[in-house]
């Protein structure tokens, strides 16, 4: 217990030492976990997007009025064997009607007359159990044109296959950044704790001729590289909080529009990971840097 209120203490001290250095190395490592937080909460968003989406992708086709009922059913048979496909529902030409009456009433500048006789066609619609595959299954089905059961194909995947390009590139842009400010970071902390090391060369001289190992000179420095990442951590979590209202109300119509949701304990994750990777950062920056500078000698 003495070796480790030691270790602790000399950390603490070790940190407030050099408080300008400290606190660069804390403001850098925040910066950095407030870009891994956004690049994780943006690409959860996204992702939760991308499957809201998907579950709206469907395929429609539209059937001739004078196919077979058996023809059809063969039809809609063959489609729910695509592992592709989750579930194929068959429209009637009256619940066609019914669903344009029904979007009209709700519409105060369109109406519609009496029409007479149904123009309107039956139809297959296609619900997709992975978005990705419409174009391959839009395309088999194509096939099926000018056979008498389809008389057209409707396949509208634009909007997902626009998010899915968005989110590849900002999950691409999102780690070069990410990937940049961790070598700002490690830099950082490895030359405060070089200053450090340096700083108490005396003192680490003695300890050496006294026997210390260099695991036991070194873990002061470690932890105060952890220091640094936990004190990171708040600042960048901090932020979040204080910018979470503001972004929240920002996206408040998107987010009515698209029912994403980022699941219940994604705050408390979100944390852990901050802290987790601050803790893993700063221990192994500064581990990296003593252990450098014990292995050259600290009078080097």
């Amino acid at each position: 217990m003495r070796r480790v209120g030691y270790v602790l203490g000399a950390a603490w001290q070790g940190f407030w030492r050099n408080p300008a250095m400290s606190v660069a190395a804390t403001l850098t490592v925040a910066l950095m976990l407030l870009l891994f937080a956004f690049f994780i909460v943006t690409d959860q968003g996204l992702q939760a997007a991308v499957t809201a989406l998907e579950s709206k992708v469907e395929l429609v086709l539209y059937l001739d009025d004078g196919a077979r009922p058996s023809d059809v059913l063969a039809l809609k048979a063959r489609v729910e064997k695509d592992p592709a496909v989750s579930r194929v529902d068959y429209v009637t030409k009256q619940q066609a009607l019914e669903r344009l009456t029904s979007l009209a009433s709700r519409k105060d500048d369109f109406s519609l007359v009496d029409i007479g006789v149904n123009p309107l066609p039956s139809s297959l619609e296609i619900k997709l159990a992975n978005a990705q595959d419409t174009p391959r299954l839009a395309t088999s089905l194509k096939d099926e044109l000018g056979r008498g059961v389809v008389t057209d194909v409707i396949d509208n995947p634009t909007v997902v296959e626009k998010l899915l390009t968005i989110t590849r590139v900002l999950s691409i842009g999102g780690i070069a950044v990410l990937a940049m400010m961790l070598f700002v970071a490690l830099f950082v902390i490895v030359n405060t704790i070089r200053i450090a090391v340096h700083a108490r060369r005396d003192e680490i001289e003695i300890m050496q001729l006294v026997g210390a190992t260099d695991w036991f000179v070194s873990w002061p420095f470690i932890i105060e590289g952890m220091l640094v990442g936990v004190f990171g951590a708040i600042v960048a979590l901090a932020v979040l909080v204080a910018a979470s209202g503001p972004v929240t109300g920002a996206m408040i119509g998107f987010l009515d529009i698209l029912p994403v949701s980022l699941g219940s304990n994604f705050v408390l994750q979100l944390t852990v990971g901050v802290l987790a990777f601050a803790v893993i950062v700063g221990g192994a920056g500064a581990s990296l840097s003593v252990r450098s500078q014990l292995s050259r000698g600290v009078r080097a």
